[in-house]
């Protein structure tokens, strides 16, 4: 294999072109390489720092990034919906890979034992990922998830944001998802975990097996069946549970927004984070009218029409902004009554 050094170091830096890409990726895609790829890192690391690159910490990457290509060329061919977001991510695979060399250095300079990653899921993107146990998963538009490089003892992870974690088996080593205000302990299941930093509410869905949620003080608040829902109000410090269709919940990881009788404030909430933008409701009339729907590869406008076609709304996209440093900010549509067709839906 040969890799010229002035490609890797282009794609590196985010400035390449789509023949770059297309070698980087057949020539990470293919494992014998493995050896001359590892030269490659270490090399790279090297010109970020005269320090050494903790013992084995290139291996470990490139069985990560392999195994990212393989997930990115499998999502592609599952949903067209995700494919620009897939190639984003696939552009990231580097990145990714310096931050978590970054990682390691810094904890290599506290001298403490425990390596640890990070996986930061950009806004509007899903990313599927595999730990170290082999576990595997996905992270929603926005999430961050930070794991240790090598699992001992129990398998604990922390999680920003939302994720979908379909947890390998292993009694001897529970599964413990850490939130801000929650540990989720788990043996072998599929959930879906839902505790973005700004939210006034933590939720945890499951789909397959049980799991045990703890304060984070480890106290027993509950125990899940399948498609069962938690939600805590973590201003209130109180939480309840119901029964709830699980699938509702867990289709984004294959493309699909399902709405299963929800109010136009958790439909908003959740197109927002799906499409990255803001939806504010003007009416709280709207709050009467619940929405059931599955949508598959749809952009927004045409999700905001057929959701209008359901309910006397109407909505508006406003204008962008400019900031100060001349990037335009989120965009934010506006959804109100429509007063005209109320009759039509007594």
């Amino acid at each position: 294999m040969y890799l010229n050094p002035e490609i890797l170091s282009r794609y590196f830096k985010g400035n390449y072109s789509k023949k770059d890409f297309d070698e980087i990726k057949s020539v990470f895609g293919d494992p014998v390489n493995q050896l001359e790829l590892k030269e490659h890192l270490e090399k790279h690391w090297a010109e970020y720092d005269i320090e050494t690159l903790p013992q084995g910490s290139a291996d470990i990457l490139l069985h990560k990034i392999h195994h990212q290509i393989r997930l990115e060329e499998t999502i592609s061919q599952r949903s067209r919906f995700f494919t620009a977001f897939q190639r984003v991510a696939a552009v990231l695979i580097i990145p990714i890979t310096l931050a978590f060399f970054a990682v390691l250095y810094f904890q290599g300079k506290k001298e403490k034992p425990d390596a640890y990653a990070e996986i930061q899921c950009p806004l509007g993107v899903r990313t599927r990922f595999q730990l170290p146990d082999g576990t595997t998963g996905f992270l929603n538009s926005g999430s961050m998830l930070k794991y240790p490089v090598s699992f001992s003892g129990n398998r604990n992870v922390s999680l920003t944001g939302e994720a979908c974690f379909d947890v390998a088996h292993d009694k001897s080593h529970p599964f413990v998802v850490h939130t801000s205000n929650l540990n989720i302990k788990v043996l072998g299941t599929n959930f879906n975990v839902i505790a973005y930093e700004n939210d006034t509410k933590e939720e945890v869905i499951l789909t397959r097996g049980k799991v045990e949620i703890l304060s984070k003080e480890g106290r027993h608040v509950e125990i899940l069946q399948p498609n069962q829902k938690l939600v805590l109000n973590t201003g209130e410090n109180s939480y309840k549970t119901d029964d709830v269709e699980a699938v509702q919940y867990v289709g984004w990881t294959e493309g699909r927004l399902v709405l299963r009788n929800e109010n136009i404030v958790s439909v908003a909430e959740r197109m927002g984070r799906w499409y990255n933008v803001d939806i504010e409701i003007e009416d709280k009339e709207l709050l009467n009218y619940a929405f059931r729907a599955t949508f598959i590869d749809e952009p927004l406008e045409e999700v905001l029409k057929l959701l209008a076609l359901t309910a006397p709304l109407t909505y508006e996209e406003q204008p962008r902004e400019i900031t100060n440093d001349n990037t335009y900010q989120k965009r934010k549509v506006t959804v109100k009554l429509d007063k005209k067709r109320l009759d039509a839906f007594k």
